[in-house]
């Protein structure tokens, strides 16, 4: 299986969340908000290079996670991996593939995950350019974010439920 399509927009989106941070690091004030209630109101300050580099930490976490659980699962013993019918899907004839579309799947959440981010701090933006009073849809998009998951996570054991 080819996770080129999914690495690509991995990568694509890595890429506009450093450019998100770059962009907007200089407009920002020298002091901003680094936490938000359940309002999506302001509740603590810090400096803006603290808050940008904790965006860019978590940015480059979740792409080292994500990137990395392919190789991870290319090393692990397959007795390890739990997976339903894991004898049929990690016999030597469909081990590779199955670990190429774990990979990929992988991928996938590791894009949902990283947009989550970039859209979060967006909206954080928003708010440290006085262009929003608080964060404007950030329940929308972490139910988005779940339903995503959900869906795929189905799809997941759906398709390894199943032997071909």
């Amino acid at each position: 299986m080819n996770c080129r399509p999914a690495r690509i927009i991995f990568i694509i989106v890595i890429l506009l969340c450093l450019g998100q941070a770059i962009y907007y690091y200089p407009l920002l004030p020298d002091r901003v908000a680094s936490h938000f209630g359940a309002s999506g109101r302001p509740d603590a300050w810090s400096s803006k290079q603290s808050f940008v580099e904790i965006y860019l930490f978590a940015v480059a976490v979740v792409a080292l996670l994500f990137s990395g659980i392919g190789s991870l699962l290319r090393r692990t013993p397959s007795h390890m991996i739990n997976l339903p019918n894991r004898d049929y899907w990690l016999a030597p004839a469909r081990a590779e593939e199955t670990i190429d579309f774990l990979s990929q799947q992988f991928l996938w959440v590791g894009s949902a995950t990283l947009l989550l981010l970039l859209d979060i701090f967006h909206q954080a933006f928003m708010v440290h350019l006085a262009r929003a009073g608080g964060l404007e849809h950030a329940v929308v998009s972490l139910v988005l974010y779940v339903v995503f998951t959900a869906i795929l996570s189905i799809g997941l054991i759906r398709k390894f439920l199943q032997r071909k």
